[in-house]
């Protein structure tokens, strides 16, 4: 490997960067695929606004997202830019939310949210047509969304504010696909957000502040996310942003509804390509549950429920880039980065590297049985570091719940062959993600 960061070639003037707004994914697994076995890192070179380095060894990935001294989170779009929660804050504020929140995401807590998760599926199988077409995508989004505020918030939530929040997150996603002028042009010459992205997030900011004032109002607060907000924000030693509050249920709110709900989704787009898996996901349901709903207990014995999870968190990861900035001039695999650069890592591409990966791209969940280690550097669905996803194993025991929870009740078939994922904030598929739901016997 030469310790070189090297430029493939492009069209004159705005170089190689047009290629990557154009198809993002196809170029981030091209250039992993050409270049992986050569490069530690290729910079994707634009004339003018920010250079941006791509990174093809895992092994840096790991040292760059376990080294925050070097390497920061860059606020990358209005919703980030404007909100201070975990998900976006860095420095001493990241270090303390971190400290608040962890409890939150530990011990008795997984086995509590996982029977919310377990009676909240059944609820929603209840309502379902013993034979009918629904929108999977924003059905399992409304699920998800009840999980989480019943989990972290203490409240349950109507169908209709759940769907309120999933339209938003489309807006969202649309207003942050690649544009080759957020990369060209300098910051202060970029447009700002749109009226429709301004409306959505007033729409989120208005959920997310009645679950906070609801918690305001109570003389006995529920022991649970935001409770331990507020007695933080009262502890004079712990300096919290203004609107801590609103921004932490704003972030957790739609980021751990959309993220699982889009990896339940694309778990069902697999299985509806391979009917054979699906049946033996359902096999082991009924063989492991015995009709009844899953309870923590369960978790350890839906073994190939798991593996399906993980390989679906392989091939369509639903956080499909990662992004950190250099925060002072520094030195990577021999190469000088400077003060600013963006370093983009791509577990969508670093999933599908053939050097790694028998079939890449092939969908095959007992690769997961001993093939390949749970451990391996190029496989980060959920990043790496002290910012891996603190919710990583609420979401892991979610899908894994409510696929096994369904697909002991109901056959679910995705009606399209394929999805056109849309990369921007999370990978969304674009439209929604029909599919026939059967109760089983019928």
């Amino acid at each position: 490997m030469r310790d070189a960061v090297h430029t493939p070639a492009g069209p004159p003037v705005i170089g190689n960067v047009s290629r990557f707004v154009d198809d993002p994914l196809r170029v981030l697994t091209g250039v992993q695929e050409a270049y992986g076995g050569q490069y530690p890192m290729v910079r994707l070179d634009p004339a003018v606004g920010q250079r941006f380095t791509v990174v093809l060894d895992p092994t840096l990935v790991h040292e760059i997202l376990a080294d925050r001294d070097r390497f920061r989170r860059p606020a990358v779009g209005p919703e980030a830019q404007r909100r201070q929660g975990l998900v976006s804050s860095d420095g001493m504020l990241w270090e303390q939310q971190r400290s608040v929140l962890q409890p939150e995401f530990v011990g008795g807590k997984l086995s509590t949210y996982a029977d919310i998760a377990s009676e909240t599926v059944e609820e929603m199988l209840a309502a379902w047509p013993e034979r009918g077409t629904l929108d999977l995508h924003e059905e399992l989004s409304v699920l998800t969304m009840r999980v989480i505020t019943q989990s972290l918030f203490s409240q349950d939530t109507d169908r209709e504010r759940a769907s309120a929040v999933h339209d938003a997150m489309g807006t969202f996603s649309e207003e942050f696909e690649p544009s080759l002028t957020d990369v060209v042009l300098p910051e202060r010459l970029q447009t700002g957000p749109s009226e429709e992205f301004e409306a959505a997030d007033e729409v989120i900011e208005g959920v997310a502040r009645e679950f906070v004032d609801w918690h305001q109002r109570q003389e006995d607060p529920p022991e649970d996310m935001i409770t331990a907000l507020i007695e933080a924000k009262a502890d004079p030693s712990i300096e919290l942003s203004e609107n801590e509050l609103i921004d932490e249920a704003v972030l957790f709110m739609t980021g751990g509804q959309e993220t699982t709900a889009l990896t339940i989704t694309y778990a069902f787009h697999w299985l509806s390509k391979h009917p054979e898996i699906r049946e033996r996901v359902a096999e082991e349901a009924q063989s492991v549950l015995g009709g009844d709903p899953p309870g923590w207990g369960d978790l350890s014995e839906l073994t190939y429920t798991e593996r399906v999870v993980r390989e679906t968190l392989r091939l369509t990861p639903a956080v499909w880039s990662l992004s950190r900035e250099v925060r002072s001039g520094t030195e990577l695999a021999g190469t000088a980065l400077e003060d600013g650069e963006l370093l983009f890592m791509s577990p969508y591409a670093h999933h599908r590297d053939s050097r790694v990966w028998n079939d890449p791209r092939t969908f095959r969940p007992d690769r997961w049985d001993g093939e390949v280690s749970r451990g391996i550097d190029s496989y980060f669905p959920f990043g790496s570091g002290p910012r891996v996803c603190i919710g990583k194993q609420i979401a892991l025991t979610e899908a894994q719940f409510t696929l096994a929870h369904v697909l002991q009740e109901f056959d679910v078939v995705v009606e399209r062959e394929q999805l056109d994922l849309q990369p921007s904030v999370t990978l969304r598929p674009s439209g929604p993600v029909e599919a026939t739901v059967t109760a089983r016997g019928e």
